[in-house]
């Protein structure tokens, strides 16, 4: 279903001198932008401005795309800007006329009841400031924009309270002092662009970087609003913040390669943000395993019950399972710059690895002090209480990474308190929505724990376990799949089987001496790894639980350290048999 999307602000008629010389008549408008991006990114657009009539001739093809609403103006009290592009570089306004726009007030959008709503940045901040109020009072979620000009008071007030802010570089910096220093309030997003260097998303206190797309600019005007249309469109689409801004920096980039909005009248596909072109997909072995995986009737998803997890049933258990789940990465030693090995202890007499000793730590700390487990609890854990949980047989804490593991049960926590959220109240409203897992993974997108992976491998194991567990938390209903749940295992099967193939040389060898890699090249080949399940479970028709449970049982087939059971493998007919791939060694807190 399109997303709908309500932008306050429009079209203006503008002039454009660009470096090369040359002078352009234009149609322009941040709102006119920022709707036309959305639009093409598959939104539903109601733009609310003054509408000319007759309408321009600049501004005709637009007007045919977008529900263009707003009081009926002559074409002279549309906003009017000359704009100057030096040769030397910067940005030069000869001439800028604010026309009926700038009258614009809550009288002019009193039918907007619900939904989600855009402010464009408007050279009167305090009328932002009003609409946005009477927007929030009405329960509508609101993002707002702003320019270098405005009034910095007001516009403090307008970034603390928008769902989501966007701003660029210099603006962030005359509102946190640096661009390091930009954090958000809890359940808000701020959306900064730094132009040719890409942008930068801040959930929280939590900040990622995009890097930019290499292009050979022409027109730079509407860039920021290109990226703002874009990246909101793809982020109502159910998009994670980060992933919805690689979309909206790749759509920014090819705007900027043609005159006016130009880029933003043709017709989809968006651009892609670029990926790491050393690893591509092979769809024949895809295909291939997918016939396989159809074939098999006995596979099925898992309903997460076992020995070293909560009991169905058990008091307590959704607090555990949030807290727990939270915790599924890092269970590998580094030895140098190389992998060492997995994660192995005893824990009650039982050898057990990585993901199994985790979930036997955290049902034995259900069944000892279920509190411990909720949300506040976890905001104050300590080193002490968190080694206590963790202790093998033999005394020793085994986690290879405790550091990050007491950050991230303190995040989480805190995120939780901050947002007065609960693991039952998020369920609650989940449930209450029209596609229940999407609307959890958008719930958390703004806790501590979850929010950092743009692929929401925790996430969506989260929603997996809820959905699949014997007390069904989480309502199954139709078109609602899940994201893949890639981890370093998943990742080994796809190198090995061929799904995903490493063409560079230099690249191959790294991940064959299971040598360290940087954080571009993991996350390119975890990206290729999450299209090539999500590719699977097309071909093999199979729901993504199934097909999760049988690449991550395939761990058992082709280990870590020890030569693969390929005799045992169903995938065997399909494989590669690319025996010497391993996965990326990188340290992360994603899985």
């Amino acid at each position: 279903m399109s997303p709908q999307l309500t932008i306050v602000g429009g079209a203006s008629l503008d002039v454009l001198h660009l470096r090369d010389g040359s002078r352009h008549p234009s149609a322009g408008g941040a709102g006119l932008y920022t709707a036309l991006a959305a639009q093409r990114a598959g939104a539903t657009v109601t733009m609310i401005a003054p509408r000319p009539a007759p309408m321009p001739r600049e501004l005709e093809a637009a007007a045919i795309r977008l529900d263009w609403r707003g009081p009926e103006v002559p074409p002279a009290d549309l906003p009017g800007f000359e704009i100057e592009y030096p040769p030397a570089g910067g940005t030069r306004y000869r001439r800028a006329l604010p026309g009926a726009e700038a009258r614009l007030s809550p009288d002019d959008v009193a039918w907007v009841e619900e939904g989600f709503v855009y402010l464009i940045p408007m050279l009167d901040a305090g009328r932002q400031r009003e609409l946005l109020r009477h927007f929030k009072a009405r329960g509508c979620r609101v993002a707002c924009g702003t320019y270098a000009g405005a009034e910095q008071r007001h516009v403090r007030e307008v970034a603390r309270q928008a769902d989501a802010f966007f701003c660029n570089e210099r603006e962030a910096t005359a509102l946190f002092g640096t661009l390091e220093k930009a954090e958000t309030g809890p359940g808000r997003i701020l959306f900064v662009t730094r132009g040719s260097r890409g942008a930068r998303v801040v959930q929280g206190g939590h900040a990622t970087d995009i890097a930019g797309v290499p292009v050979e600019e022409r027109d730079p005007t509407g860039a920021g609003d290109t990226f703002c249309g874009t990246t909101l469109a793809r982020w109502l689409a159910g998009e994670h913040p980060v992933a919805a801004a690689e979309h909206g920096v790749a759509a920014a980039a090819e705007m900027v390669t043609a005159i006016g909005p130009a880029a933003l009248l043709a017709p989809p596909p968006l651009p892609e943000y670029p990926r790491d072109d050393r690893i591509r997909l092979d769809a024949d072995r895809i295909r291939a395993l997918g016939e396989i995986l159809r074939r098999m009737p006995e596979l099925a998803p898992w309903d997460f019950t076992g020995p070293e997890l909560p009991a169905p049933g058990a008091a307590g258990a959704l607090a555990c399972l949030f807290a727990a789940t939270l915790q599924q990465f890092g269970f590998w030693e580094l030895d140098g710059e190389r992998f060492g090995a997995p994660m192995v202890a005893m824990r009650s007499g039982r050898e057990l690895k990585g993901s199994d000793y985790l979930w036997s730590a955290y049902s034995g700390w259900l069944r000892d002090d279920p509190e411990a487990l909720r949300p506040e609890r976890q905001a104050e854990l300590t080193a002490e209480e968190l080694r206590a949980r963790f202790r093998a047989d033999d005394g020793s804490d085994p986690l290879p990474a405790a550091g990050l593991h007491l950050a991230q049960a303190r995040q989480y926590g805190r995120d939780m308190v901050a947002l007065g959220w609960t693991p039952e109240a998020i369920v609650a409203r989940a449930n209450a929505a029209p596609h229940p897992l999407a609307a959890l993974l958008e719930q958390l997108d703004h806790v501590g724990g979850y929010k950092e992976d743009p692929l929401r491998k925790k996430s969506a194991l989260l929603g997996l376990i809820l959905r699949q567990r014997p007390e069904a938390f989480l309502r199954t209903v139709p078109d609602d799949g899940a994201p893949p749940v890639v981890d370093y295992h998943v990742q080994r099967s796809c190198l090995r089987l061929g799904l995903v193939r490493v063409g560079d040389e230099e690249l191959r060898g790294r991940l064959a001496s299971r040598r360290r890699v940087d954080a571009a090249t993991e996350r390119g080949v975890r990206a290729a790894c999450c299209a090539a399940v999500r590719e699977l479970c097309l071909a093999s028709g199979r729901e993504m639980g199934a097909v999760d449970w049988f690449l991550f049982q395939n761990r058992t087939r082709c280990p870590e350290m020890s030569e693969p059971d390929c005799e045992r493998c169903p995938a065997d007919p399909a494989c590669l048999h690319a025996r010497e791939l391993f996965q990326p060694v990188f340290r992360t807190s994603f899985y």
